[in-house]
């Protein structure tokens, strides 16, 4: 009886274009805007957006912030177990002083 299937798998050949969009995009970063309700120089830090809702700020960035600044936080869910104080709290990659 012969074998079911070829001792060696086939290959690809090579590509006959670029991909006209990346094979792995990147997923896009939440982004909230509020005014900083709990300065300092961190690592946490509290915000209000303009809807009310409050977070909770944990950022590893050098920075400081006065309270009544409006800022921009690109953000992920926060998996280390800290409490920054009251509102949703989320881990801030990114913070910008907008105007």
């Amino acid at each position: 009886m012969p074998p079911l299937s070829s001792p060696t798998p086939p290959t690809a050949g090579p590509p006959t274009a670029l991909p006209q969009s990346p094979s792995d995009p990147r997923p896009p970063k939440d982004v909230l805007v509020g005014r900083v309700t709990r300065g300092g120089s961190g690592p946490c830090f509290g915000m209000e957006t303009d809807e009310g809702k409050q977070y909770a700020l944990y950022s590893t960035e050098t920075l400081q912030l006065e309270v009544g600044q409006t800022i921009r936080v690109e953000w992920a869910p926060l998996r280390l177990k800290i409490n920054c104080g009251a509102g949703e709290h989320v881990s801030a990659l990114k913070i910008s002083r907008v105007g």
